[in-house]
């Protein structure tokens, strides 16, 4: 009887120190995070919380906020509402020790400053997220994210977003199916402004110094319309009506690309001369006339058939090597928008093997 009580109250203190444990850890964790977050130059950044779960090798960070500090003015850059690191369990048992990052609601502001946009690219914030695990990440989850496009020197301010984003990567480590060229997988799928939806698939192997990658990307019926603060603030005319649509594949093998973009403009309507709004009656003569010469321009090069403004974009060369492609755009504009109208859809046109047979033609 008395081994029994004895073995009770030594699995009773065992259990109490490891709640006290838990406690503690959440106090010194909570501390040196926030810590971190605050000594990011240029940036402000803090968490609410963190609850450690030892008996699943979890934790979870509720409201991570990280704010642009200028001129004494914060401005929100990334806030996210909740984050679960935990170990990835089933890679134990292939030999390796890595871990899961599930991110709930983040949100990320792209915000213009002048000729620049805050990309957070020159600071370190990123590698103070990364640093919150303390394993390699091999599962990467975001659930109902949105990106913003911000610039509050217009009027009005121009918000150009992608919301309901979610997306998943999946062995980033490449713990599974080494002997695959491109063994890590990444979906993406958002909505955005002007009730646009886009669609993305990435293959790469994300170990190599320069990654291979098998990339296809899809904008679908997005409403030009939504975009005519964007257009009247930096290309000085404005969509009456019309939708874009996007597709795009881009393969790369060794730093070799090859790929082409495609972007869609169908039912475009640039100028109208009755004004739909008091903001278009208070437009000054010359810049209507910058319409007419635009919509002009539009009525040239789109299909007449179809009603439909395209063209296709090459994209091949080399990173290393520094070759421009952007040109390729001016020339097809006019020349495709003669010739035919793109279907958009996605080609299958591209495949990985395109790019080692473009590294094979330059040897």
């Amino acid at each position: 009887m008395k081994k029994h009580k004895k073995l009770w109250i030594t699995i009773s203190s065992i259990i109490a120190f490891l709640v006290i444990a838990n406690f503690a850890l959440e106090s010194v964790a909570l501390h040196y995070t926030n810590k971190a977050l605050s000594e990011i130059e240029g940036y402000k950044g803090s968490i609410k919380d963190i609850d450690i779960h030892l008996y699943r090798g979890a934790y979870r960070i509720d409201s991570l906020v990280i704010n642009k500090i200028d001129n004494g003015n914060s401005q929100p850059f990334v806030a996210i509402d909740a984050m679960d690191i935990s170990i990835e369990w089933k890679s134990i048992f292939k030999g390796a020790i890595t871990g899961e990052f599930y991110v709930e609601h983040p949100v990320i502001n792209f915000i213009k400053r002048g000729d620049n946009v805050d990309t957070g690219g020159d600071n370190d914030f990123i590698q103070t997220i990364k640093d919150l695990s303390p394993i390699t990440i091999n599962r990467f989850e975001i659930n109902n994210g949105e990106v913003h496009y911000i610039d509050y020197a217009t009027t009005p301010n121009i918000d150009i977003a992608a919301t309901s984003l979610n997306a998943l990567a999946t062995n980033l480590t490449n713990v599974d199916n080494k002997d695959t060229p491109l063994p890590s997988n990444i979906t993406l799928s958002a909505n955005t402004s002007g009730n646009g939806r886009i669609n993305s698939h990435l293959k790469m192997n994300i170990l190599k110094e320069t990654p291979d990658f098998d990339f296809s990307f899809k904008l679908e019926k997005m409403d030009l319309t939504y975009l005519k603060d964007f257009t009247d603030a930096y290309a000085k005319f404005t969509f009456k009506k019309g939708t874009l649509g996007v597709s795009s594949e881009l393969v790369m093998d060794d730093g070799n690309y090859n790929g082409y973009l495609k972007p869609v403009l169908d039912d475009i309507k640039i100028i109208d001369l009755t004004p739909d709004s008091e903001r278009e009656k208070e437009k000054g003569f010359f810049k209507k006339v910058w319409e007419l010469i635009v919509g002009g321009t539009v009525a040239v090069v789109k299909n007449k058939s179809e009603d439909r403004l395209a063209t296709r974009v090459p994209l091949k060369g080399d990173v290393k090597g520094g070759e421009p492609f952007t040109w390729a755009l001016i020339t097809n504009v006019f020349r495709n928008g003669f010739i035919k109208a793109f279907d958009n859809n996605i080609e299958g046109s591209i495949n990985f093997t395109d790019a080692k047979a473009e590294k094979t033609s330059q040897k």
